[in-house]
């Protein structure tokens, strides 16, 4: 072999270094991807604010006290832990508004299990939980004896709600707008259902997730969120709306570009609160308005342009995204419009919580195979059936059809087997076999902060 071919041959075996840290990991795990394999490594859009965000979460709270007027009876509704929605800078903003009045706060739950005390202090702060901690409730959508009902809606849904919205004089919601892969967003509506709604209000809502119209960013003829929309139209209250984005919805960090100036006006702590959670956007007033607002905003933060399809993508979910197994289907579905058919989805996500609502594993141990959930009529499980977790099982199986679905989780390996994916111990483990099931010319996306991150071709 000449010189020059030596050289090319070189060339043709450089390797790509990508460092992620897996969090259920004692170390940084290095994986190694062919350059010529890698088409890019996709981060959510380099955004500046909107606008000020700080003067706007002033004027949030400014229009907020006179939308309450002499009102008493105030209900604040706060998203769980499964969101990062940073509701103690708007909370501290709220406070001279609310602290002469009858406050109650809900954790809206929807199906989630209740917070934990350290989850507590993180939605609302450590000292706020210590002050008002009897004034805190948590929803618990099968208690029907706290539940109420509003209505039918045209999907067929009777809509069922928490009984406090008939305590309240007024309600206020904060929430923050991200990506979601079958009601096109998060936030706004999703406050009230899922988030209060009752068992099987959810239930009747999240099995309407096989239409078409079903997807991340979609809305228009997207039956989950319109029939979310009409029950939040049933409200008996008066609702104030303050909608969130964020860039990097992982941390606290501020991103590229927001400066911690325009701030004026705030206590320095709350100012510099606002500053550090990265806000980029704040809508405030009415319910439906303002989450049309800040789900355009959302869409420019978290809609990254692609050119091309993959063969092969690795996404890597970080807090709070990676609390569950339930939860880790993001990462597959935000990847979904870019994969090829065939491909392979790889998921890493830590799992510290376990599986939480098994209620889809349990679906799929009824299966022989994926393609049992979708088989028409599926007498297994039927669209509308009790069974929450039906709607994540036909997801999945829908992406079965064309991809096959690996996992480097901290969930075991037979629990993962029978919802039919491929476990492995390291992502360069599932990387490695996916080459060997795609070939070695297969095309790679890596997606580091997969929770964020949703590939639009363009």
């Amino acid at each position: 072999m000449d010189e020059g071919s030596a050289c090319k041959e070189a060339t043709l075996c450089l390797y790509l270094l990508v460092r992620i840290e897996l969090s259920h990991a004692r170390d940084k795990e290095t994986i190694e991807v062919p350059d010529r394999n890698l088409i890019a490594v996709l981060k959510p859009n380099d955004r500046c604010r909107f606008h000020d965000t700080g003067a706007a979460l002033q004027q949030a709270a400014d229009a907020c006290a006179g939308f309450l007027g002499s009102s008493q009876h105030i209900l604040v509704l706060v998203n769980d832990y499964t969101r990062p929605t940073p509701s103690a800078p708007v909370l501290a903003a709220l406070d001279a508004t609310l602290r002469d009045r009858d406050v109650k706060y809900v954790v809206c739950l929807g199906t989630h299990r209740p917070a934990q005390p350290a989850e507590l202090d993180a939605i609302f702060g450590s000292e706020f939980v210590g002050t008002r901690r009897d004034r805190i409730m948590q929803h618990d959508s099968r208690d029907k004896s706290r539940l109420f009902f509003l209505g039918k809606t045209s999907f067929g849904n009777d809509v069922w709600m928490n009984r406090e919205l008939l305590w309240a004089d007024k309600v206020i919601t904060i929430n923050s707008i991200e990506p979601h892969y079958f009601a096109g967003y998060t936030g706004g509506r999703k406050g009230f259902l899922p988030g209060i709604a009752g068992y099987d209000t959810i239930t009747r809502n999240h099995n309407m997730v096989t239409h078409e119209g079903s997807a991340t960013f979609s809305l228009k003829g997207n039956p989950v969120h319109e029939d979310m929309t009409e029950a939040a139209k049933m409200l008996p209250r008066p609702v104030f709306s303050i909608q969130l984005v964020q860039r990097d919805v992982k941390t606290g960090t501020v991103p590229p570009g927001v400066r911690r100036s325009g701030s004026e006006g705030l206590s320095p702590v709350f100012a510099d609160s606002v500053a550090t959670t990265g806000l980029l956007s704040i809508r405030f007033g009415d319910l439906f308005k303002s989450f049309d607002q800040a789900a355009a905003d959302a869409h420019k933060v978290f809609a990254v342009p692609v050119q091309e399809k993959a063969d092969i993508v690795l996404s890597v979910l970080g807090p709070p995204s990676n609390i569950n197994f339930y939860q880790a289907q993001r990462a597959v579905e935000f990847a979904r419009p870019v994969l090829r058919n065939p491909s392979v989805h790889i998921t890493v996500s830590a799992c510290h919580d376990g599986i939480g609502n098994d209620s889809f594993i349990q679906v799929f141990r009824n299966c022989s195979s994926p393609s049992d959930i979708l088989a028409p009529p599926s007498s297994l499980l039927p669209p509308h059936s009790s069974v929450l977790g039906w709607h994540k099982s036909a997801r999945l199986a829908q992406i079965m059809q064309t991809a096959d679905l690996y996992t480097v989780m901290g969930i075991d390996d037979t629990v993962v087997n029978s919802a039919f994916m491929h476990p492995y111990r390291t992502a360069q483990d599932a990387l490695n076999a996916a080459f060997a099931r795609l070939g070695p010319d297969a095309r790679v996306y890596f997606i580091p902060d997969a929770g964020s991150v949703v590939p639009v071709l363009s």
